[in-house]
């Protein structure tokens, strides 16, 4: 029991192991657009930027809908084309407002200054839910390279304000906790430093030890 736990308990400390443990790296020269499923596990989503407008608004489809979102270079709206017979679109929408992490009620307008206030280390997360219905619109996330742009109104004129917005729940689990374990054990787990891996490990090996110990103890009494 006591391996077992050791075992269990370190899959999921490893598997969620601070990236500022990944190891030395070099000084980039560029930087480039985070990966969305980092930080959302979405299903479907898309992601867009200052180039995608035109005229201040950009059209998408997702998750069956239409969505259109419109930036006036200070804040976003977002709202999905309410279609007749799937394609007919007579000008009726669906308008969608945001709620922060914190449960702030940001409206139907969110402002790039409460992105501002809402944001950690350059990311803010929001769910969407629909006006009229109160129901779910997915999810919106918006982030930029905080250590090169002061705020989101910055990063939005040098086109690396992204926006993300996502819907469903990724089914599969980002990581295999079979396949990671089995590199922990050998000292072969990706990106982690040799020591860090090894002060993982070490209580596992020893955990197993004394359970292998244990069991040869039991079946040969003399020993």
């Amino acid at each position: 029991m006591f391996a077992v736990s050791f075992i269990i308990i370190f899959s999921v400390l490893v598997a969620s192991v601070p990236t500022g443990l990944l190891g030395p790296g070099e000084t980039p020269d560029m930087v480039t657009a985070l990966d969305p499923s980092i930080i959302t596990g979405f299903s479907e989503s898309e992601t867009y930027s200052r180039p995608n407008f035109t005229v201040y608004s950009y059209t998408y489809d997702l998750g069956g809908r239409t969505w259109v979102c419109l930036s006036n270079d200070a804040a976003m709206m977002l709202y999905a084309k309410v279609l007749l017979f799937g394609w007919l679109w007579l000008g009726g929408v669906e308008q969608v407002k945001f709620t922060s992490l914190e449960g702030t009620d940001r409206g139907e307008e969110l402002l790039f200054t409460e992105i501002t206030t809402d944001a950690e280390e350059g990311i803010a997360q929001y769910s969407l839910q629909y006006v009229d219905s109160g129901s779910s619109a997915g999810g919106f996330v918006t982030y930029w390279n905080d250590t090169a742009y002061s705020d989101p109104a910055d990063a939005w004129t040098n086109d690396t304000l992204y926006a993300l917005h996502g819907v469903g729940v990724e089914e599969t689990a980002n990581a295999d906790i079979g396949s990671l374990l089995i590199s922990l054990l050998l000292l072969q787990l990706p990106e982690v430093p040799v020591l860090i891996n090894v002060l993982l490990v070490v209580p596992i090996w020893a955990s197993i030890i004394f359970v292998l110990w244990y069991i040869i103890k039991e079946m040969i009494p003399f020993v």
